[in-house]
């Protein structure tokens, strides 16, 4: 059952969840499930307090003492995680990793939690030594080479990044990372039929993996809108990005953010976004789901849903881990200028966004998911 649900997390299909809850409950012995679990949950904006989540960290505590000393270490990290420490749960599992090279699911682990908080100095050198530790010709060879291909993408170097990227295609065309990762190299390089040759003909294939499709989809439509396709950004808008997860309703809302500073018709959509995101459960977890409810909510001030969200950031994380310093420092003055953007008052907006474009990548995502606030900062100091 592990495996099967691992295998579904790398190919981003199914629901690797479910699969692992019913044997969470009956095997005491069983560390890894309620690991990728609590992980999974964390990492997609659960409520540390939810009663999946604490069931978990209670699962954990209870197993840790009879685990391995492997398992052990990825307990400590999924504790860690859920204790808001992003950053030491990352350098935990890069320590795992270390001690164990041959531990793909440990990599895998520091890969996401780093793009959860925008960090480089443990992903990028992590992917490294995964290459070089992982037999060429393997699927996990292959595995490495995509994370490495989105870690060199993150820092600019797009030529390696390319590189890599086709070696993992190579080993596994259906290596969503992968191609992922190419799509954001050839977003940064403004490389249009690359983009649409690479994403295109094989949206059937990927479009089966429904853990991640929502955003190639996304990469299509911020192609197609920067190329000057606006009525085919818009398609893809309405046709492909459907989904009410909190990830997935980051997706539209940043689409369709980006539209409207185009202005485009967009007609009656955003109040449709705005009733999403006053109805989805992940708010002041992440910062980068904040960041996207925050826009819906400008775009509509009158919401009912929009004074509950404002008063909430500033009031959701009054400690010091580094989720806690995170809203703070970047996330709280971030919504307020977003507030202020709605709200017609430019001089706060530019002040505020400012501020928080200095430590902006710790809400994680992508150096072009985050792209979505210096536009906004521009379209406000032309104001």
């Amino acid at each position: 059952m592990w495996r099967h649900a691992y295998d579904e997390m790398l190919r981003f299909t199914g629901n690797p969840l479910d699969r692992l809850e019913a044997v969470n409950r009956t095997d005491a012995s069983f560390v890894m499930g309620p690991v990728f679990t609590l992980t999974a949950r964390i990492l997609g904006g659960v409520d540390p307090g939810d009663p999946a989540v604490v069931a978990d960290v209670v699962r954990l505590r209870s197993r840790i003492d009879g685990a391995t000393d492997r398992e052990q270490g990825h307990a400590a990290a999924a504790l860690l995680l859920h204790a808001g420490e992003f950053f030491a749960a990352a350098a935990q599992w890069d320590d795992a990793s270390i001690d164990h090279p041959g531990d793909v699911t440990a990599a895998r682990f520091v890969h996401d939690v780093c793009l959860h908080i925008g960090d480089d100095t443990i992903r990028l050198p992590s992917a490294r030594r995964a290459v070089q530790a992982w037999a060429t010709g393997t699927r996990a060879h292959g595995l490495a080479n995509g994370m490495l291909a989105f870690a060199l993408e993150e820092n600019g170097n797009d030529e390696e990044a390319e590189r890599c990227g086709r070696i993992a295609l190579e080993h596994d065309e259906g290596d969503m990372w992968a191609r992922h990762a190419l799509a954001h190299v050839y977003e940064s390089q403004a490389r249009h039929e690359a983009a649409l040759e690479l994403l295109v003909p094989s949206s059937p294939r990927w479009s089966t993996q429904n853990l991640l499709s929502g955003h190639l989809w996304w990469h299509l439509g911020i192609r197609l809108l920067h190329h000057g396709s606006i009525d085919d950004a818009v398609a893809v808008l309405d046709q492909q990005l459907i989904s009410r997860t909190a990830f997935g309703l980051a997706d539209t809302t940043s689409l369709l953010w980006r539209l409207t500073l185009l202005g485009a018709e967009i007609d009656g959509r955003w109040g449709d976004l705005a009733d999403a995101w006053a109805a989805n459960a992940q708010r002041h977890t992440c910062g980068f789901l904040d960041l996207h409810a925050a826009l819906a909510f400008a775009a509509v001030p009158t919401h009912r849903g929009a004074e509950p969200f404002w008063s909430g950031v500033p009031a959701s994380h009054a400690g010091d881990t580094f989720n806690d310093i995170t809203f703070r420092r970047v996330v709280t003055p971030l919504v307020a200028g977003l507030r202020a953007f709605g709200d017609c008052d430019m001089t706060v907006a530019v002040n505020a966004l400012e501020s928080a474009r200095i430590d902006l990548a710790r809400i994680g995502g992508s150096v072009l998911q985050r792209d979505v606030v210096g536009d906004t900062l521009a379209i406000a100091r032309s104001r």
